[in-house]
């Protein structure tokens, strides 16, 4: 039986969970007998350390989004031996007895920080286990981990591109895209030419996005038909079902990927921010992406590759949203533009679901190989037998 150690940051729920999640499932259906187990270091380091840390990052975005754009942009954009060293000294033994105390077949980091401290071990001998690093945003950061990580699952061609002229064997790279669940790959029935155009719009699972519901006050034609997905944020929600509009539906968290996965066919359009993991399920389920803001670091540069690949468009400033939606949806060209630069970046993945990408990752990271649980009980009973 193989033990799969899943890597996150944080508790609250971010790309980077659903990511894992999606992997964790895909796993399980693919060998029941294989275990996962998703940890939060943080909170394995110190109970209050992850609650501390979280909330003051989220204090940190809301209320100095531009000194926190700084920040990233001097220490995680690239490589900083500096945050490396304080990480290091702080937190590597740590990670060396959660890894000790779970001993994992497989570790999946789908965060910078554990894969950093991950690569760390293996560079200095203390930790033989495969790792792999399945990323989720557009770009690397430069604080993952790299050298010592066995396959890499990147966003893209660009990325792959990027790994390979940094010394990864190319045989270390597959091209998955930011995985999603695989009930995102179903097609969307096309809407027929009768039906009101369906918009959703996510503020993020932390509603995170204030300025939703002024943009919905500004758009009231009674063409379009909204949901509005207001994560934990309750005042958001209030205010969204205060319009009392007939056209437009607040509606609370939802873990549930079978039910996003209804939303996301029932919708022509979301209006979002540039998070890797929604943006990823969007272009899956052929939407047209707006994007209504930006948190402050990897957002920014997402959104720069979004741009720059035709894959969103941002919302124009004192613009009726509906004028602009209603503008594309009339304009064969736009509408060609946008389909085949989704069309060009589908068609860079290797992978194009959960079970195949997990097949693979058998194939390059277990196949022939005994896990630790078997390995410890050979030694064991190699040294009974030698006594004898």
């Amino acid at each position: 039986m193989k033990r799969i150690l899943v890597l996150p940051l944080f508790k609250m729920e971010s790309g980077h969970h659903r990511s894992a999640n999606a992997l964790v499932e895909a796993f399980q259906k693919h060998d029941p007998e294989i275990t996962c187990e998703k940890v939060d270091f943080l909170s394995y380091v110190h109970s209050g350390l992850e609650k501390f840390v979280s909330n003051a990052y989220l204090t940190w975005i809301r209320k100095f989004p531009k000194a926190y754009s700084s920040f990233y942009h001097l220490f995680f954009s690239k490589k900083s031996d500096m945050i490396q060293s304080a990480y290091e000294a702080v937190f590597l033994e740590k990670m060396e007895q959660l890894i000790e105390v779970k001993q994992p077949d497989l570790i999946v980091c789908t965060h910078s920080f554990p894969s950093f401290l991950v690569d760390k071990l293996k560079r200095y001998g203390v930790c033989h286990v495969p790792v792999l690093n399945l990323y989720t945003d557009f770009f690397i950061n430069g604080l993952w981990g790299m050298e010592q990580v066995d396959l890499h699952c990147v966003p893209s061609q660009d990325v792959k591109s990027e790994l390979l002229s940094k010394g990864i064997a190319e045989n270390k790279v597959i091209v998955s895209g930011i995985l999603a669940d695989d009930r995102f790959s179903k097609r969307r029935m096309d809407r027929r030419s009768d039906d009101k155009i369906h918009v959703l719009l996510s503020g993020g699972s932390l509603g995170l996005g204030e300025n939703l519901s002024s943009l919905l006050n500004t758009s009231a034609s009674g063409l379009v038909e909204y949901k509005v997905l207001c994560g934990s944020n309750r005042r958001l929600f209030e205010k969204v079902k205060n319009l009392h509009s007939p056209h437009v539906t607040a509606l609370p968290y939802i873990s549930s990927a079978e039910q996003m996965n209804h939303l996301y066919s029932w919708a022509d359009a979301i209006v979002t921010k540039p998070g890797g993991a929604t943006i990823s399920e969007a272009i899956r389920k052929k939407l047209l992406i707006f994007i209504h803001s930006v948190l402050p670091g990897q957002e920014e540069v997402n959104l720069d590759y979004l741009l720059n690949r035709g894959l969103a468009q941002t919302i124009v400033p004192h613009r009726p949203f509906e004028d602009e939606l209603l503008s594309i949806l009339s304009d064969s060209s736009r509408l060609f533009a946008i389909n085949k630069a989704r069309h060009l970046y589908m068609n860079e993945l290797e992978t194009r679901s959960c079970i195949e990408l997990v097949t693979l990752i058998e194939k390059k990271l277990f196949t022939g190989k005994t896990s630790v649980k078997d390995q410890y009980l050979n030694e064991l009973f190699t040294k009974l037998y030698k006594s004898l």
